[in-house]
C-alpha cells in the first residue's frame, strides 16, 4: 500500500467528524493535516507516514493570534507563519496527554484501527484539552499552577502548557499582560534573569524588541473570566 494510498483512507476516515467542526484538510506536501481557523483561534492535528509502514500523529496544538501577532512581529520565524494558512505557531500544546500516538499501518485494518484511535483523542482528550485552553485565563492559571511546583511553562515532559522553548517565556509575558495578572512583574523579573544567561545571547535581541512593546499591551481578560 504506497503512502498516497495510506493518506487518503486516513483523510476519507477522520474527515467526517472534522469537517463538520470547521477542520480544513491539508493533504499533499510535507506535514499533512487537518487546521481550524477562526476568529484569530487556529488548532492543528497533523500526522505522519512512514516508510517502515508506521503512521504518527500529534496532540492537539492551540494558536492564539492574540499572542502570536506580537510573537510574529519579532521577526524571529519564518515568514511563512505570516500567511496564517497551512503554517501557525502554536501558542500552547497538549503535552499532557500520553499516547499513543502512533500505530502500524501495513493493512487496512491497521489503519482503521489507527484512526478510532484518532477519533478517540479527538473526542476524549483531546476535548478536554480545547474546552480549557481556547481560553487565555485558563492558560494563565495553569502557567500558575506550573510555577508553583517548580515546572518550566513549556515543560513537555511534566506536564507543561506552552508551546516553544525560549520563546514560551515571551508568550508568558504576553499572556500575562492580556489577563491583568497581578504576578506579572514577578514573572517578568523571572525572565529578565533567564535571559542574561550567556547561551541565551542569541535571543536577546528578540527579548529587548518584546519590551518595547509589552507596555503598550492593553488586559482584555481578568483570570476569572
Amino acid at each position: 500500500m504506497t503512502t498516497a494510498e495510506k493518506r487518503k483512507i486516513l483523510f476519507d476516515g477522520l474527515s467526517p467528524i472534522l469537517q463538520p467542526l470547521e477542520y480544513k484538510s491539508f493533504k499533499t506536501g510535507g506535514n499533512p493535516c487537518f487546521i481550524y481557523f477562526k476568529n484569530d483561534i487556529a488548532i492543528k492535528i497533523g500526522f505522519n507516514f512512514f516508510d517502515m509502514g508506521d503512521i504518527t500523529f500529534s496532540s492537539f496544538g492551540i494558536t492564539h493570534y492574540e499572542v502570536e501577532d506580537y510573537i510574529l512581529d519579532l521577526d524571529y520565524f519564518q515568514d511563512f507563519f505570516k500567511e496564517k494558512k497551512r503554517h501557525h505557531l502554536p501558542t500552547v500544546y497538549d503535552w499532557s496527554t500520553k499516547g499513543p500516538f502512533g500505530f502500524n499501518a501495513t493493512t487496512l485494518e491497521e489503519i482503521e484501527k489507527g484512526i478510532e484511535l484518532i477519533k478517540n483523542y479527538i473526542n476524549e482528550d483531546g476535548k478536554i484539552f480545547l474546552d480549557n485552553y481556547l481560553s487565555l485565563p485558563n492558560i494563565l492559571k495553569r502557567m500558575d499552577e506550573l510555577e508553583s511546583e517548580g515546572i518550566l511553562w513549556q515543560d513537555r515532559k511534566n506536564g507543561g502548557i506552552l508551546a516553544g522553548t525560549l520563546d514560551a517565556n515571551f508568550r508568558a509575558l504576553i499572556i500575562s499582560k492580556l489577563c491583568n495578572d497581578t504576578n506579572y512583574e514577578s514573572k517578568k523579573a523571572m525572565v529578565d534573569l533567564k535571559l542574561e544567561k550567556p547561551n541565551y545571547a542569541n535571543w536577546k535581541p528578540y527579548y529587548e524588541k518584546l519590551k518595547t512593546v509589552l507596555p503598550s499591551i492593553q488586559p482584555k481578560y481578568n483570570l476569572d473570566s
